[in-house]
């Protein structure tokens, strides 16, 4: 991202996860100028999330209704171009037009080196995901059923990478953290 730099007005490009410091001496923080321009966040679904939200006699329909239908100023309901072909390839499901797609970049070596545990590589939906966390400041987290995303997060790779906490959660888990529950007297 270029940014000017608001000591000398020097224009410098920084990147996310990095410290730059200016030839003023002025230290530059990328999430300081990104949070001027984008003032919502985004928490990524993955493709368990949809396809339970299809099956009506699974427990956990409900929950992944209305995270899909999530709707709020601040918070916004994303996924990747590799999650959508993911579930058309299973399933004819439909996607709100509310959902933001991400498009997904190339994946990175770290990221395509890692594994959930000592045998098991993860699929490539599923590393789309946390490159797309990796690469967007605005993705605060990833609702998920998936038990794979543990173990990536535990790892921290998503944290070393950017400047926020990142959360990672189930549908139930998301709707109990920002549903507000009104008591009735």
């Amino acid at each position: 991202m270029k940014v000017t730099c608001p000591q000398c007005k020097r224009r410098v490009s920084i990147s996310r996860g990095e410290e730059y410091v200016c030839k003023c001496n002025e230290k530059l923080n990328y999430m300081h100028f990104f949070r001027k321009k984008i003032d919502y966040v985004v928490y990524l679904v993955d493709a368990n999330i949809f396809i339970y939200s299809e099956n009506r006699k699974d427990k956990r329909n409900v929950s992944c209704k209305k995270v899909i239908k999530f709707n709020s100023p601040r918070i916004r309901i994303g996924t990747t171009d590799v999650i959508l072909n993911e579930i058309k390839e299973n399933k004819n499901i439909e996607i709100s037009k509310k959902i933001e797609i991400y498009k997904t970049g190339k994946i990175s070596d770290e990221l395509l080196d890692l594994k959930t545990n000592y045998l098991k590589q993860p699929s490539k939906a599923d590393l789309s995901l946390v490159q797309t966390a990796i690469e967007h400041a605005e993705v605060k987290g990833i609702i998920t059923y998936d038990r794979d995303y543990g173990r990536i997060a535990t790892k921290g790779i998503i944290q070393k990478k950017s400047s926020a906490d990142f959360w990672l959660g189930s549908a139930v888990e998301f709707l109990k953290k920002y549903t507000m529950k009104s008591r009735v007297r």
